[in-house]
C-alpha cells in the first residue's frame, strides 16, 4: 500500500484484479478455440425441406456467439493491460527514474 496524493494505492489488489481479468480472458479464449465445428444437414436429418434453414440458423448463431466470446476475451485482455499500466504509472510516479534537480 502506497499513499499517493491523498489516496492509498493497494498494488496487491490491483495486481490481483489484473490476474483475474487475465484468467477469465484465457477462459474465453479456450471456449472460443474449442467451439464445435459448423453443423451440417446430417445433424438434423430430413425435416421436410427445413434442414438447410435450420443448419444456416445454427451456424449463424454459433458465429455470433464465437464473435462475442472473442470480443469479451479481447476486452478482458485490455482490462488486464490497463490495470497493469495503472500500477506501473503509479509506481513510476512514486519512484521516478529521473533524478530530481534542486531549485535555487
Amino acid at each position: 500500500m502506497t499513499p499517493v496524493a491523498g489516496f492509498e494505492i493497494h498494488f496487491d489488489m490491483l495486481e490481483e484484479c489484473a490476474t483475474k481479468a487475465k484468467g477469465v480472458a484465457n477462459q474465453f479464449k479456450t471456449a472460443a478455440d474449442e467451439a464445435p465445428p459448423s453443423v451440417s444437414t446430417s445433424c438434423f436429418g430430413d425435416l421436410e425441406g427445413s434442414s438447410g434453414r435450420l443448419v444456416s440458423a445454427v451456424n449463424d448463431l454459433e458465429a455470433k456467439i464465437d464473435a462475442e466470446v472473442r470480443h469479451a476475451q479481447q476486452n478482458l485482455t485490455k482490462v488486464e493491460a490497463a490495470i497493469q499500466q495503472v500500477v506501473d504509472n503509479v509506481r513510476r510516479a512514486d519512484h521516478p527514474d529521473v533524478p530530481r534537480t534542486e531549485q535555487v
